[in-house]
């Protein structure tokens, strides 16, 4: 818009030059022949000229973003009307080789995909052989550091699988009724070993408490929640879990933690992806900003919502918002 009514001011001057010219011409070759009202009807057809035209232009520019909305392969006819053959030719080839470069790109994408699962599935096995393997181990401290490292892989690969169907999860959701009682059982299992290792007291008031959404993704956010609270502990570290229905169609679940929590400043920023933040940066722990990236857009597939509570040094408390989707979904 502002490059339009930059280049109209370009030819309004332009006109108001030329205008002028005339003007002067007229004045000055031709005063003792001239009637000044005849110089006045000329300059006033010449301005009602010009802005017809400028009107004409400007509904034509309007039309221009409507058609670019839409398939432009249904008006071609009319982009050429109002462009012009060799612009609307130029466009349309333009727009071939960008669909061709989309199409390569998904190409590409995909076969990263499939070459991601596999490796995932393969990397599984030797993994597996390794744990079997360290259960032989005779030494205790080589035993407790080598299935910390296991385990620690372990999660990333499963990290890595569900983050690999993130980007097509429509494809691979299914809502259903599940409890939220199960769910977060089932995470503190995935979690389990390191929970065990740093002595988490682990508190769980979910009831029978049950909401409509995907079982298996809604336990991925609670393993990376969970996994957030081992990584930011403290001493005597503390998870608790406890749902309720806040209204008629919502329940909402709380992930609370006693660990080192966020600072103000950062909170509104965790989601984002790659964000790291000042905690641990440091330290021996190092992470990616990844994981509530991942949380913030698989709760956006489910329909969940996400707040987050936390006071530096004291704590942090997640609320999962969940609203009755039976109805819609048919269950």
């Amino acid at each position: 818009m502002k490059n339009y009514f930059r280049e109209r001011e370009k030819q309004i001057l332009t006109g108001v030059l030329i205008l002028g010219f005339i003007n002067l011409y007229f004045l000055v070759l031709c005063a003792s022949r001239l009637y000044v009202q005849d110089l006045f009807y000329l300059d006033a057809v010449l301005i009602a000229a010009a802005a017809a035209a400028v009107c004409l232009d400007y509904r034509r520019w309007k039309k221009i973003p409507h058609i670019f909305r839409d398939d432009i392969r249904r008006h071609r006819s009319e982009l050429e009307r109002l462009l012009g053959k060799r612009m609307t030719d130029l466009l349309f080839t333009m727009e071939g080789d960008h669909e061709e470069e989309i199409r390569s790109l998904c190409e590409d994408m995909d076969m990263l995909t499939d070459y991601i699962t596999k490796w995932t599935h393969e990397v599984k096995l030797p993994l597996s052989a390794l744990g079997l393997m360290n259960e032989r181990n005779q030494d205790r401290e080589l035993n407790t550091e080598m299935q910390d490292c296991i385990e620690r892989i372990q999660q990333l690969l499963n990290i890595m699988m569900m983050s690999n169907k993130l980007k097509n999860m429509e494809n691979d959701v299914k809502f259903e009724r599940v409890s939220l009682d199960e769910c977060v059982s089932e995470a503190l299992r995935n979690q389990s070993y390191f929970l065990i290792q740093n002595h988490f007291q682990i508190g769980k008031n979910c009831g029978d408490t049950a909401v409509y959404t995907d079982r298996r993704w809604l336990v991925y956010i609670l393993d990376q929640l969970v996994g957030n609270a081992v990584k930011y502990r403290q001493e005597a570290p503390e998870l608790h879990f406890s749902a309720m229905r806040e209204s008629a169609d919502g329940v909402v679940l709380n992930v609370r933690d006693n660990g080192i929590g966020i600072k103000n400043g950062e909170i509104p920023y965790i989601f984002e992806r790659g964000y790291i933040g000042s905690n641990l940066r440091a330290g021996d722990y190092r992470s990616t900003g990844m994981g509530l990236y991942f949380v913030r857009e698989t709760a956006g597939h489910l329909g969940i919502q996400i707040k987050v509570y936390s006071e530096h040094g004291a704590g942090t408390t997640f609320e999962l918002h969940f609203q009755n989707n039976d109805s819609y979904l048919i269950l």
